[in-house]
Formats: C-alpha cells, structure tokens, sequence
C-alpha cells in the first residue's frame, strides 16, 4: 500500500516536470534542487520578492526558466582582483 502511494506521488512529480518544461519553467523542487535551499528559504523569498520571478498556478509554483537565468545573472559576484593589501593602502 505504501509502496502504491509512493509511486502515484512520483508519477504525478514526473507529470508536473513534463508539463512544466513544456512551459519552459522550473518547479519549486528543481528550484530548491538547483540550489540546495530549503523550501522556507524558497518561500521567504517570495515574500520578500528578493527571489527568481515566479508563476503561481493553482496552489503550484512555476518558475520560468528566464526568470531564474535573470536572478542568477543579478547574484553573479565577480572576484577583485586586487589583494586586502593592496586595498588598505
């Protein structure tokens, strides 16, 4: 029985990915996957609006694949090249 449960919630995980990359979006899952965040971390960013644009469907989130891309371009931190040395002088 258990077993039975386990395999309609992944089938109906995998359904949600099919028509969700059909939409050219991400779920939360792949969301929390790609960066290893909790799903109170997702959700707080949402209400702050600091994270990745977002589709509410239902009682699902999407995540359009651009929107993501955008949100990592804007996080992208580039290392100086100057040392605290020379920074302090």
């Amino acid at each position: 029985m258990e077993t039975t449960i386990q395999q309609a919630a992944e089938s109906q995980l995998d359904r949600l990915r099919a028509l969700a990359d059909k939409l050219d979006c991400l779920t939360e899952t792949d969301v929390m996957l790609l960066g290893k965040l909790s799903q109170s971390t997702v959700e707080a960013w949402r209400k702050r609006g600091t994270g990745p644009a977002y589709i509410l469907l239902g009682n699902r989130y999407l995540y359009p694949r651009k929107a993501v891309a955008q949100y990592l371009e804007s996080a992208t931190r580039t290392r100086s090249h100057q040392s605290a040395k020379e920074v302090l002088q």
